[in-house]
């Protein structure tokens, strides 16, 4: 579902000449690869932060019983920390991918009415 604002591109594309769409084309296309990187990015860091934290964990199977009694708290809260960390990539990933999504509307928009100029295009020189 796109935004009402990409809605509205969306509509407007076809009142582009080929120029203007071809150059709105290639913004988007790169607003689409900056969205892939970023989530591939956050991935990434938020896999490596979580790797950590469960490391830290891990070392704590180490510990005399005692010192781990003592220690559940820590355990505990960052258990919780990493619930949290992967509730919210999973909270941007779903925002990133629906401006994924938007982009690939507006690309795909743009990619019809490229097709429709060009088709004009060629029955006009075949009048």
């Amino acid at each position: 579902m796109v935004s009402p604002e990409a809605s509205e591109m969306i509509a407007n594309i076809g009142t582009l000449t080929l120029d203007q769409v071809r150059e709105l084309l290639a913004v988007t296309k790169s607003r689409t690869q900056e969205y892939v990187d970023k989530i591939a990015k956050v991935r990434i860091g938020s896999r490596q932060s979580e790797e950590k934290v469960r490391s830290t964990i891990a070392m704590y199977d180490f510990f005399p019983p005692e010192c781990r009694r003592e220690s559940q708290h820590l355990i505990d809260s960052m258990m919780g920390t990493i619930e949290k960390m992967n509730a919210a990539r999973e909270e941007g990933e779903k925002e990133v991918n629906e401006l994924i999504e938007e982009c690939i509307s507006i690309e795909k928009a743009c990619m019809k009415r490229i097709e429709d100029l060009m088709e004009k295009e060629k029955t006009a020189r075949n009048i």
